[in-house]
């Protein structure tokens, strides 16, 4: 044999030597192989699909691309398109804007109205999607007792006294407490009252925190660089906190009131209405809002108002497409 065939012979064995211990390797040395979820990759919510140009078509094969962003005109029939698509029924694209035009403010106000929300719909169902697709994630934990998961959830949802809690030698009565309180914690959110919130603490997408920050919900935030000063009280300890796109944005508002004490009689109602089967609305919900602003009760009215000047109810049972 020559040199050559024998070096090409050997290098043929040590192929195959790898291709086997690939194969095997992991089930025959019994190594432990990583688990991936498909659904939670793809619904992460750090890594959200926000690029303009890759947008989903709207009509006659048309794309939204980077240039039409901020163009009035295509803006416009693109938003009517999404409205007449809720007005028939039909589910509605997968168009996530990262960011409100910066032109808004020069829509005449129906049609600022029509894009902000037509903006804001799918974004809007997009968080509940991705907090529904958390609930199987939590309950199939428990189903299949992925202790880490478990802690997972319970860390994000701030179960009480997370920090206390011994996650490797839980009792079935810790448990059971644990998966109690979260699935009253991980629960979608009415849209109408995701629409009309949106609306006030942004001002239609028109307040200086919605088009610097991505902040559509006026949540507050005292870390120094997370956030924008009010320019009437720039001493303040707090900032109106910021976001990279409108998703995360709409998803800090949920994960909120999922979690925040100060909602916790919104989520007992929630958890009492899915009990007896019954639907949950913006208008209804919106009654446990007293805390979320410094007005009080006056803000539940503010919201209440919004709702029904704007029919906002009309959009609680949108679909987006199905992928």
């Amino acid at each position: 044999m020559s040199l050559h065939r024998y070096t090409d012979f050997l290098l043929l064995i040590i192929i195959l030597i790898f291709l086997l211990i690939g194969f095997l390797g992991p089930t025959f040395w019994k190594i432990p192989q990583p688990i991936f979820n498909y659904n939670v990759l793809k619904n992460n919510f750090g890594n959200v699909e926000v690029s303009i140009n890759r947008l989903n078509k709207f009509v006659n094969n048309n794309y939204l691309s980077s240039d039409q962003f901020n163009n009035k005109i295509k803006v416009l029939e693109w938003s009517q398109v999404i409205l007449n698509n809720v007005k028939n029924n039909l589910p509605i694209p997968r168009m996530y804007f990262p960011y409100i035009p910066k032109n808004i403010s020069q829509f005449e106000i129906n049609q600022k109205k029509t894009v902000f929300i037509a903006i804001l719909l799918p974004i809007a169902l997009k968080g509940n999607e991705l907090v529904l697709e958390e609930r199987k994630l939590m309950n199939n934990a428990f189903l299949t007792n992925n202790i880490y998961q478990i802690e997972h959830f319970s860390k994000k949802y701030k179960v009480k006294n997370f920090k206390k809690i011994n996650f490797s030698n839980l009792n079935r009565l810790q448990i059971n407490n644990i998966r109690l309180e979260l699935s009253n914690k991980i629960n979608s959110i009415p849209i109408s009252m995701i629409l009309a919130q949106s609306i006030v603490e942004s001002g239609w997408g028109s307040s200086r925190f919605a088009q610097e920050g991505n902040a559509l919900f006026g949540q507050w935030t005292w870390k120094n660089n997370d956030g924008i000063k009010p320019k009437d009280n720039l001493d303040a300890n707090f900032s109106v906190k910021n976001f990279k796109n409108l998703l995360d944005s709409v998803n800090s508002y949920i994960l909120n009131l999922n979690t925040h004490p100060a909602y916790e009689e919104l989520r007992n109602f929630r958890k009492s209405q899915h009990k007896m089967s019954k639907t949950i609305t913006g208008n209804d919900m919106a009654n446990f809002l007293e805390n979320y602003a410094e007005i009080g009760f006056k803000y539940v009215t503010k919201i209440k108002d919004m709702i029904k000047t704007n029919k906002l109810g009309q959009y609680n049972n949108t679909k987006l497409i199905p992928f």
